[in-house]
């Protein structure tokens, strides 16, 4: 026995020190060989490239500048999570276009950064012609280098090969990332029941008789947004957006003008002969996921078979609304009549309608300098206006939100982004819904080329645990919002939002700012985690 052991932890030693030594000549190889333009577009697709124009692969001259040695041999030393060699400017690209064609030199330092994958359509693509190499032309010196590198590479490298100081605040970040879970005990399962409600009697934001409501049949209590007042930017920052965490900020808005001014009849005098785009659906459902054999041209829709083998869920569609271009008036009667019952089987939203692109005066009215302002970029600022019972089902937004109640409240369901195969996040192909206004009826009969990147599959109110078994892992979060809280919202949460009408308006009355995410990840992707967005690396 002891000497089958003995023979054993030989093999083992061997086959150690076997692979050591082909992880030592595979480096070396790495960094001393010269790559041709294939090569770099193959090895592009894992990671970042650094090199040193060549004229030839064949002329045995690899002799480096002083301030490249440096760099191979921090690439030798530590694992930089780059690839450092030689690239020949002779080579050609697969159209056959030379390197040498984009102004590089022999002696250039270059860098081609590392490919995406295209996760936006499913069709088959056309590989990459080419990259653009980027060129170093800073004063020669390894810092300078390392800098090049980083922005680059989106790397955070120091001089001496380890992390520098904002790859170490970095690795804090990633280590103090928010969690539902560290805060409750109560999963999914134990919450989302296939029971649901009506809204009940005694909510001050909902009459009794609506029926498209749906709140959960009694559940536990399960852990709530964090309510404060306005904090300083500092603290906001350093508190939540580089944590991930959300967070409500009360009465916020009693200030705004709008907060007073935006009754319905100021908004029908000033934009009532305005139009706008509005969504329509029967029972204030927007944008669901169903079953697919439910649609009267199902039958007639041939999806690729190269996109239907890469789709999770390939019987299943989601349901956009239909879509009107009225006045403003006519929206606002929609909204009004729906309110005081003489609207029935409808909803009407006037939904993430740019503000500044469609009701430009109404800014006048907002303050914007919350928080955000002079910290991230905003994208988008829209006005999200209904007749207070609508359901915006499951999904994600990549946007850092700012969303301020003014009329009505809003009752947001939240899931952290960091496990998000639990919530089956995937492309689902999408459908339309169709009104015929003469009838008053909503029909199922277009389905879209197209797919969703953002939705789940997955329905809280009814969940499928027999389908979806790793949602009942999940741990949710309750994020309600009254008239004048505002609600940060990080991006790439996932959320379902129940509005709920102020009963003097017959509405509900909010506006959002969307901003580029401190807080980034490629989609639609579980796998891929949250990280530092390259834009705001001077934030750290």
């Amino acid at each position: 026995m002891m000497r089958k052991s003995n023979n054993k932890l030989q093999i083992v030693k061997l086959l150690t020190f076997v692979l050591v030594d082909f992880y030592v000549i595979s480096c070396v190889y790495a960094l001393s060989s010269c790559l041709t333009l294939d090569v770099v577009l193959r090895r592009a697709k894992s990671t970042c490239i650094v090199a040193l124009a060549k004229n030839s692969c064949h002329t045995g001259d690899l002799s480096d500048n002083a301030v490249f040695t440096e760099l191979k041999k921090l690439s030798l030393q530590r694992e930089l999570g780059i690839l450092v060699g030689y690239v020949d400017i002779n080579s050609k690209w697969p159209d056959g276009s030379l390197l040498r064609g984009e102004k590089i030199e022999a002696g250039n330092i270059i860098l081609f950064k590392k490919t995406k994958k295209d996760r936006t359509c499913l069709l088959p693509s056309h590989p990459k012609q080419s990259m653009v190499p980027l060129i170093f032309n800073g004063v020669n010196r390894l810092p300078t280098l390392i800098d090049f590198v980083n922005d680059g590479c989106n790397t955070y490298l120091s001089s001496t090969g380890g992390p520098s100081i904002e790859g170490l605040h970095r690795d804090e970040i990633h280590q103090t990332l928010f969690y539902v879970k560290n805060i409750s005990h109560i999963q999914s399962k134990h919450f989302f029941s296939p029971s649901t409600l009506s809204c009940k009697a005694d909510e001050k934001s909902c009459s009794s008789d609506n029926h498209n409501i749906h709140l959960h049949s009694n559940p536990p209590t399960i852990p709530e947004c964090e309510k404060i007042d306005l904090p300083s930017k500092e603290n906001f920052f350093h508190n939540y957006v580089k944590i991930s965490k959300p967070v409500i900020f009360r009465n916020v808005l009693n200030d705004w003008p709008a907060f007073t001014k935006w009754s319905n009849r100021y908004l029908r005098e000033k934009y009532g002969e305005n139009d706008v785009h509005i969504k329509l659906t029967p029972l204030g459902e927007y944008e669901g996921v169903e079953p697919r054999y439910i649609w009267e041209n199902e039958g007639k829709f041939n999806i690729p078979k190269s996109v239907v083998d890469q789709l999770s869920f390939p019987d299943l569609v989601v349901v956009r609304p239909a879509t009107r271009n009225v006045n403003f008036s006519s929206f606002m009667d929609i909204v009004e009549g729906v309110s005081n019952g003489s609207v029935k089987d409808m909803s009407a939203y006037l939904e993430y309608s740019s503000i500044p692109d469609h009701l430009p005066e109404l800014e006048e009215d907002i303050v914007e300098d919350l928080l955000f302002q002079g910290l991230l970029k905003r994208d988008q600022l829209n006005i999200w206006l209904s007749d207070g019972k609508t359901l915006g089902k499951l999904h994600f937004d990549q946007y850092d939100n700012l969303l301020c109640q003014i009329s009505g409240k809003k009752q947001v369901i939240l899931f952290d982004p960091h496990n998000n195969h639990q919530m089956y996040e995937g492309h689902i192909p999408e459908a339309a819904l169709s009104y015929n206004q003469t009838t008053n009826t909503f029909h199922r009969r277009h389905l879209l080329e197209s797919t969703s990147m953002v939705m789940s599959p997955v329905d809280i109110l009814n969940p499928d645990y027999s389908r979806f078994p790793l949602f009942g892992e999940t741990y949710p979060m309750n994020c309600t919002i009254e008239e004048g809280d505002v609600l940060y919202l990080p991006a790439f949460w996932w959320h379902e939002v129940q509005s709920f009408p102020n009963i003097t308006a017959g509405r509900n009355l909010a506006i959002n700012f969307w901003y580029d995410p401190f807080l980034t990840r490629e989609f639609p992707c579980p796998e891929y985690h949250l990280d530092i967005n390259p834009k705001y690396r001077h934030l750290l």
